[in-house]
């Protein structure tokens, strides 16, 4: 019997979600056939048997953690037929009851001697023991984890030391930070946890990109304190100026949209506040500010959302910007964007103004300080010189980390896209 455990496959990678399952309990697999879907933190990957044989135990089910090293597969490398252990065991069938006559006959039974005491040295029994949290850490003593667990620690706010560990020599797990950073948390009412169920519930399992999306929304809400800014934008010049050179673009087979008018545009600003497009090193409590506008463009996909990230835009074209957004974007959706074009990102710009909307309040795209909300352009009556016209307007909701960003900076930078925006032209005054 071959037991394949999950190896180690990506550098800092301790664990690692189970997506999906390609093989089933009884299949007979070849060496290199892949067995399963595992989600890192970083990317998803397909994990191949490193043998030929029968399957006879598959450890976890869709949406499980397995920890690097642990088993995932149990494998007969002999082929044969599958363990009798494996095999559903037989119901006991029940004794007949004794006669009455023979059962008041019988001599009392004596009572059985007590199995002796398997107490520990503080008097509490190992199985009990078990059980009990780990004790807390002397005050001083430096918390033993991986970079991983203390990312995660970081991430969430949590000083490592206090965290108790339950690993081999006290060492800090994944588990244990979760669960410490989930006593902390206000619990729901008993009505929300365990609802009454009613004909036709449904019960879907968080796994997968879904809980990554999760775990990384929640990250970035309790890390970082967001405030949103909204300004409306009058985008007249913009619709204008947009229609004059989309045949152009069409020409070169590309649609030109309002995003690389709008990326150009936060170029500008960013020279004027650079602390926009930077990131937070939380272990160290730094702000990094990048010196390349790497711009994240949030993707609404089958399989959930992903930001893709258009990199060094301040060296771009429009036409560039253009051809690059579309393709990258269409390639995230079939599931074919690389790895490295799905990170590095130093702002993110969420745009749902084709579906609808005025404005939303955007969750920050951690580790980064700032998020564009950019919403749908409509006709609305405006007064222009005391003049009520109709104009095209569109709201910009920013959201920013309070920690590094403060309110009046968050304001003149936002009024400094809205001036380039209403005047795109001055975007030709630079090379494109």
């Amino acid at each position: 019997m071959f037991v394949f455990e999950l190896p180690e496959i990506g550098e800092g990678v301790v664990e690692g979600e189970i997506v999906s399952w390609k093989v089933n309990q009884g299949d007979m697999v070849a060496t290199d056939q892949p067995i399963c879907e595992i989600m890192t933190d970083k990317a998803t990957v397909e994990i191949s048997s490193p043998k030929s044989g029968r399957v006879v135990k598959l450890h976890g089910k869709p949406g499980d953690v397995v920890r690097v090293h642990s088993a995932l597969v149990e494998i007969d490398l002999a082929g044969g037929a599958m363990p009798a252990a494996v095999a559903e065991a037989p119901k006991p069938v029940a004794a007949a009851p004794a006669p009455v006559a023979a059962a008041t006959a019988a001599p009392k039974a004596t009572a059985p001697k007590p199995a002796p005491s398997t107490a520990t040295a503080s008097g509490v029994h190992p199985a009990v023991a078990a059980k009990m949290p780990p004790p807390p850490r002397p005050v001083g003593e430096k918390a033993l984890a991986s970079p991983a667990v203390r990312h995660e620690a970081s991430a969430r706010g949590i000083a490592l030391e206090a965290v108790p560990g339950s690993g081999k020599d006290g060492r800090v797990t994944r588990a244990d930070v979760e669960s410490f950073n989930a006593a902390a948390l206000p619990k729901a009412p008993p009505a929300l946890v365990a609802p009454t169920p009613s004909k036709g519930d449904e019960r879907v399992k968080i796994i997968g990109l879904r809980r990554k999306i999760a775990e990384k929304m929640v990250q970035a809400w309790h890390t970082a304190p967001h405030f949103t800014y909204v300004d409306e934008v009058d985008a007249s010049r913009l619709v204008s100026l947009r229609k004059a050179l989309n045949p152009a673009a069409e020409a070169t087979g590309v649609k030109l949209s309002y995003l690389p008018f709008i990326m150009k545009a936060l170029v500008r600003v960013f020279r004027d506040f650079p602390t926009l497009n930077a990131v937070m090193d939380e272990a160290s409590f730094e702000l990094v500010v990048r010196a390349d506008v790497n711009i994240g463009i949030a993707v609404d996909t089958p399989a959930g959302l992903f930001v893709p990230v258009i990199k060094r835009v301040q060296d771009k074209t429009l036409l560039q910007l253009a051809h690059e957004i579309n393709d990258l974007s269409q390639r995230t959706r079939d599931g074919k964007a690389k790895l490295d074009e799905l990170t590095g990102g130093t702002f993110t710009i969420t745009s749902v103004g084709n579906i609808g909307g005025r404005f939303a309040t955007p969750i920050l795209n951690h580790p980064e300080v700032a998020i564009l909300g950019v919403n749908q352009i409509h006709d609305r009556p405006v007064a222009i010189d005391g003049q009520v016209v109709i104009r095209p307007m569109m709201y910009l909701s920013p959201s920013f980390d309070h920690r590094v960003i403060d309110g009046a900076v968050a304001a003149r930078a936002v009024s400094a896209l809205k001036a380039i925006l209403e005047a795109p032209e001055q975007l030709f005054l630079e090379l494109l």
